[in-house]
C-alpha cells in the first residue's frame, strides 16, 4: 500500500522513493524524489485504479531496494581486504 507520510517512511533505512495519491479519476504512482508522477515507457502512470497505482508501487519499491542492496553488496566486496601473502602468479600457470 502507498506510503502514509512518504517523507516519513523508511525500510530497512532507506527512503521509499514511490508512493501513489488520489488524482481526479483514480489513482497516480509518483516519484516522491522528484514530486511528480512516475512515467514508464513514455506513459504517465495517473488515472489507475487502486489496486493497480499499489501493485506498481509496491514493484517499484521492491526493485529500488533490490538495485540498493545489490550496490551494497559491491562495495562491500570491494572494501574487503585482499590477502597480502599471495603472489600473482604467471600467465599462463594454473
Amino acid at each position: 500500500m502507498g506510503q502514509a507520510f512518504p517523507c516519513e517512511s523508511r525500510a530497512a533505512g532507506t527512503l521509499l522513493r514511490h508512493d501513489m495519491q488520489p488524482d481526479r479519476v483514480g489513482w497516480t504512482v509518483y516519484d516522491v524524489l522528484e514530486g511528480r508522477p512516475v512515467c514508464l515507457g513514455g506513459v504517465a502512470l495517473v488515472g489507475l485504479s487502486f489496486e493497480d497505482a499499489n501493485e506498481l508501487v509496491d514493484v517499484l519499491n521492491r526493485q529500488d531496494l533490490e538495485i540498493e542492496r545489490q550496490a551494497r553488496q559491491l562495495v562491500a566486496q570491494a572494501m574487503r581486504p585482499r590477502s597480502r601473502g599471495l603472489k600473482p602468479r604467471p600467465v599462463g600457470y594454473c
